[in-house]
């Protein structure tokens, strides 16, 4: 009877013991002496909720990344893996193509091998791309960075890009003529970048003056430029922000809790066309580090698909009522109600506030930006009761 007992309980023991590892391992197929665990180098997708505004729905985008084919850390695949990771929907891979002055040869044709030798990393980093991120659903537009010195000629992604292979030139400004006369949406990086103001250096001029630019970078990584609100409402540019990421977006972003820099582009589906045409129609906005930036008007529209309001209970005497605000979106937003002090309404969590009884909800939301004076746009949000 004993052996039966201590035989019992071996049995029962190996069965538990199995079931255990049946849930945390599996057994290898070309290993079958081998458990594998079973979160082993499982990818796992940060998905990113965002609301629909006018039909339109933002596609997340980052429209500034380099690879080993230039200076940058990650292979193609590891970057493609990194962006569907982090949640995107749109990438474009924009490796360096130098655009540095040769002072003995500005102003000399610049031979066809010239244009093709300078343009093969960034055309192969472009075409491995489009490639692996089929497998990720992702969609790629065709890009490169015309890459000049920050202080006499700037730094510009030539998206839409049909022929990287014929863009180089020996003159900066022609580089940038070349990538717009085949079609390519020019977007002017980092326009602070080695500038102690926003002043523009003579190329960065000639480009503005020619209408070659027709976007801007309004965020940049860490960098926030509250000047280029004005530049972009002046010459009638799209609005983004960009990574411009050349180590990983685990150590800036991830690992510091936030969303990596996204260019959100309002577009009716996720095409090339679609997002050629947002981007002519300007229906961006930028986010980083917590921060919105963009149209004023797109803005309010956002944050009043991004928040609902619900009358919790009502004061007679004070002629006012607690009200649930609820944050529907993967970001978070800072809210000044009426005149009272900033709250924060985090990721899927809902505050309550003091409203006045009879008014909808008023909200100056203090993390989005529509101007370079820290102007911030007040939301009138209507209340369920």
């Amino acid at each position: 009877m004993k052996r039966f007992v201590i035989l019992w309980s071996v049995l029962f023991w190996g069965l538990t013991a199995t079931a255990q590892e049946y849930y945390t391992h599996y057994q290898s197929v070309t290993e079958p002496q081998t458990l594998i665990a079973s979160d082993y180098l499982r990818m796992s997708r940060k998905e990113i909720t965002l609301p629909t505004v006018n039909g339109y729905t933002p596609y997340k985008a980052d429209l500034h990344i380099h690879s080993t084919y230039t200076d940058g850390t990650l292979n193609i695949k590891g970057r493609v893996e990194e962006a569907w990771c982090d949640g995107l929907d749109v990438i474009s891979m924009t490796d360096h193509l130098s655009i540095r002055v040769v002072r003995d040869k500005v102003g000399e044709v610049t031979p066809d091998s010239m244009k093709v030798k300078r343009g093969s990393k960034p055309l192969k980093a472009m075409q491995s791309t489009v490639k692996v991120a089929k497998d990720f659903g992702l969609l790629v537009i065709p890009g490169v960075e015309l890459t000049g010195d920050g202080e006499t000629q700037g730094h510009y992604n030539a998206l839409f890009i049909k022929d990287i292979s014929s863009v180089y030139d020996y003159d900066a400004l022609q580089a940038v003529r070349n990538a717009r006369q085949q079609g390519a949406l020019i977007m002017h990086n980092h326009p602070g970048w080695r500038h102690k103001t926003l002043e523009m250096n003579d190329v960065e001029k000639a480009t503005y003056a020619e209408g070659l630019i027709d976007g801007i970078e309004l965020m940049n990584g860490a960098a926030f430029y509250p000047g280029a609100f004005e530049t972009a409402k002046t010459h009638n540019l799209f609005i983004a922000s960009n990574t411009d990421i050349h180590a990983t977006t685990a150590q800036f972003y991830r690992e510091n809790g936030y969303l990596r820099n996204m260019t959100l582009i309002f577009a009716k589906e996720c095409t090339l066309e679609a997002m050629r045409e947002a981007l002519e129609a300007r229906r961006t906005l930028a986010y980083s580090f917590g921060t919105v930036g963009g149209d004023e008007q797109l803005l309010k529209e956002f944050f009043a698909a991004s928040v609902s309001a619900k009358q919790i209970s009502v004061d007679k005497k004070k002629k006012s009522r607690r009200v649930k605000v609820t944050n529907n979106t993967s970001i978070s937003y800072t809210l000044r109600v009426g005149k009272g002090n900033p709250v924060i309404v985090r990721p899927m969590t809902s505050v309550i506030v003091t409203a006045s009884k009879s008014k909808p909800l008023s909200c100056t939301v203090l993390n989005m930006w529509c101007g370079a004076d820290q102007q911030h746009p007040t939301v009138q949000i209507p209340i369920q009761e």
